[in-house]
């Protein structure tokens, strides 16, 4: 007779981490077919409004057409955003602490009130990655904290650090090495409203948020191979992104 032990709490990890994966390619696949059905008449709408401006001669109603224009190129950018990552990763060998330096650097420069100090392990090796999609995926995260911060905390601070995880699961992958992207913020935490729902497309805990930062977040470090971890009270709120160091990479 064999008895064999598991923990249950990695089972449970694997099973959450596939629902969520398969829920999110379905809404992935879904949305994109609405922005290729959207981008087409949004050209047209656009287009009527210039052509009709040009015909106008009072100026208050060709205000009209400037928030015509106007939102039509909102909207063509939320589509553009919506198709963007579809995109297939190009690995090439990165310094992880040179992306999280950019990104340090673009946030500072959107929110120059937050500080956003960096923690890194120097001893980290070369990760193969496609560096535009790690930018954009720790960007919009950081980005997040730095908008959850503004005007709600007297202190507010940002701490973006790396280390290495050893010996862990990434969906069924078993993986010696990986890089933990670990961006702490002392913000209120995530609201209880959107904690189950907050990486599916359109889904924001931010008044005027479009709901596809976290998305675009989790797609991009999915197509590595690797995934996104939470915690969040009041006070502490930690998303660390974990892409594996050994190969084979995955292509989620």
């Amino acid at each position: 007779m064999l008895v064999e032990f598991r923990h249950i709490d990695r089972e449970l990890k694997i099973a959450r981490e596939e629902r969520l994966n398969e829920q999110q390619q379905a809404n992935r696949e879904l949305i994109r077919n609405l922005a290729h059905e959207i981008k087409n008449p949004l050209g047209g709408i656009r287009g009527a409004a210039q052509l009709l401006e040009r015909e106008l001669d009072a100026p208050t109603l060709i205000e009209y057409t400037q928030v015509i224009i106007g939102e039509a190129d909102r909207l063509q950018a939320l589509v553009n955003r919506l198709l963007t990552p579809h995109r297939l990763p190009s690995f090439r060998p990165i310094n992880v602490h040179e992306v999280l330096v950019r990104v340090k650097g673009v946030v500072q420069l959107e929110f120059p009130q937050i500080p956003v100090a960096l923690d890194f392990d120097t001893s980290l090796p070369e990760l193969d990655a496609d560096p535009e999609q790690l930018t954009q995926a720790t960007l919009n995260i950081v980005r997040n904290a730095a908008q959850a911060l503004s005007g709600t905390t007297a202190d507010p601070r940002v701490v973006v650090s790396t280390r290495v995880a050893r010996n862990l699961m990434l969906g069924r992958k078993f993986h010696r090495l990986a890089v933990a992207i670990g961006i702490e913020d002392n913000g209120p935490g995530v609201a209880e409203a959107v904690r189950e729902k907050m990486f599916f497309p359109l889904v924001s805990g931010r008044e005027g948020g479009s709901g596809l930062g976290l998305t675009i977040a989790q797609t991009f470090v999915a197509q590595h191979g690797g995934t996104i971890e939470w915690e969040s009270r009041p006070g502490r709120t930690v998303f660390t992104i974990l892409l594996p160091l050994d190969p084979p990479r995955g292509q989620g």
